[in-house]
């Protein structure tokens, strides 16, 4: 048979196969009906261009958006960093502030009594004073505290990128779970019909009892993997739901469906990375930290400078005439060997592991983005092979080895390796389609470690894989 027969996407569901093995020629009497029965249990394949986009980037809208939207809505953790950010934002104000000016009341008396209007040295006094920082002082001190309250916005950007990444993450794993749900009961009917076809060929003399009871045995074990997948749906539930904040039993249906189709469009590797420096919170931080250091650096060499005090003051001698007075004064920095200039030096350091700490985030970041986009393309070069050949391959070796077996070229072992193969292929397109949407968040979050599904993970064969073993 040639390729070219089954296009990509081809339909080749019950109705084809139950012509293709007609046209073989006659059937013994007994076998007949039961491979074409066989036949008519093999899952259809749909078309490509009625599939959904699996793993595309989400469009404003979808399912996918909705739900990120629902988790920053309701997040506790980011309402409290911005809260915290919000607290740092107020602090920028009074950091350029004057200091508090000092108001005082003194009292000087002139003998033992009382003599306030009757000795000249006796007087009631009102002082004022204000400090005056050395100009330049407060306005960096402002921008100091800018940058800090810059800093802390970062923050919530972190708590918001990992969310709706662990959100991505968790939607995958539900919707793989959900398929592959789907191909067990797609299993499970083909395992009755191939357990009636050995238990037929048995009956009738044409076959060993080893290949009912291991039919039987694959049956059994789908058993187990449906219970696997169905813990795996519970669990991603239970995780998606707690990234919503909702109750332990809402419902949370899916659209999205897993099927081979169209692949997602790849972000350029330049654009991804151009993204990935301009996003990161991490290096927004770092850069702002540099900047930080650059200004606690000035302001360090500006307290060398003296600081201004100035004083005035009203003196009431009762019915004496009344005096006054002002003053001036500066601070001075006696002791700076000690004080001021181990800050000055400290402030250096601090700027230049400032400055390679942004260097390092940004060597680390540009190395990141290029792994996640060459797993990003891995899998859609992958998954672009499970729709364009290893599927359609599989169905073909499925329908080859059925004509096979029908002139007994092949015992039925080989029937039941081209099923398992077909069936364990599918599911392992599942997973790599999964795999793109969890890669994809991954690159979106962002994150300065290792991505949580960037180990390649082979999936596990579904029960009825053991097919294809020694009998």
């Amino acid at each position: 048979m040639s390729r070219s027969r089954y296009p990509a996407g081809a339909s080749c569901g019950p109705r084809r196969n139950a012509s293709f093995l007609r046209r073989l020629g006659l059937f013994p009497a007994v076998l007949a009906p039961l491979l074409l029965t066989l036949a008519a249990a093999l899952p259809a394949r749909p078309a490509h261009a009625e599939e959904p986009s699996p793993g595309a980037p989400a469009a404003p809208g979808t399912e996918l958006d909705r739900l990120v939207a629902e988790a920053l809505a309701r997040s506790p953790d980011l309402a409290a960093a911005r809260a915290t950010a919000e607290a740092a934002a107020s602090r920028v104000s009074p950091a350029s502030a004057l200091p508090d000016p000092m108001l005082s009341v003194g009292y000087e008396n002139d003998g033992t009594g009382i003599s306030l209007g009757e000795e000249p040295m006796t007087r009631l006094t009102f002082m004022a004073q204000q400090a005056i920082p050395f100009p330049g002082k407060l306005r960096l001190a402002g921008e100091i505290a800018a940058k800090d309250a810059d800093r802390s916005r970062t923050a919530p950007e972190r708590v918001a990128l990992d969310l709706a990444a662990s959100v991505k993450r968790a939607y995958a794993d539900l919707v793989e779970a959900r398929e592959d749900q789907r191909l067990v009961e797609d299993q499970v009917e083909t395992w009755k019909a191939i357990e009636e076809v050995t238990r037929a060929r048995y009956t009738a003399g044409m076959g060993s009892q080893q290949d009912v009871i291991r039919a039987q045995g694959e049956r059994t074990r789908l058993l187990q993997q449906r219970a696997r997948d169905a813990a795996a749906e519970e669990t991603a539930l239970a995780r998606l739901r707690a990234l919503l904040y909702l109750p332990l039993d809402a419902p949370l249906p899916t659209t999205l469906r897993l099927a081979p189709g169209s692949l997602p469009e790849l972000p350029a590797a330049d654009e991804a990375l151009a993204r990935a420096l301009d996003v990161t919170p991490e290096l927004k931080e770092a850069a702002l930290a540099k900047e930080r250091a650059g200004l606690s650096e000035d302001l360090a060499r500006r307290q060398l400078k003296p600081d201004l005090v100035v004083s005035a003051g009203y003196m009431n001698r009762g019915s004496l005439p009344l005096m006054w007075s002002a003053g001036i004064g500066v601070s001075v920095p006696l002791w700076a060997g000690k004080k001021q200039r181990p800050l000055v030096a400290s402030a250096r350091s601090e700027a230049a592991a400032a400055a390679a700490r942004e260097e390092s985030l940004r060597r680390t970041i540009e190395g990141l983005t290029q792994q996640r986009l060459v797993r990003l393309r891995q899998l859609a070069e992958e998954a672009k092979l499970d729709a364009e050949g290893v599927l359609v391959q599989d169905r073909l070796s499925v329908e080859s080895a059925l004509a096979s077996y029908r002139t007994g070229a092949v015992p039925f072992v080989t029937v039941l390796e081209a099923l398992s193969t077909d069936f364990t292929d599918r599911r392992a397109a599942v997973g790599r389609l999964a795999d793109l949407i969890r890669a994809r968040a991954d690159l979106e979050e962002y994150s300065l470690t290792g991505s949580p599904s960037s180990a390649m993970v082979s999936p596990a064969p579904p029960s009825g894989a053991s097919a294809g073993s020694k009998m």
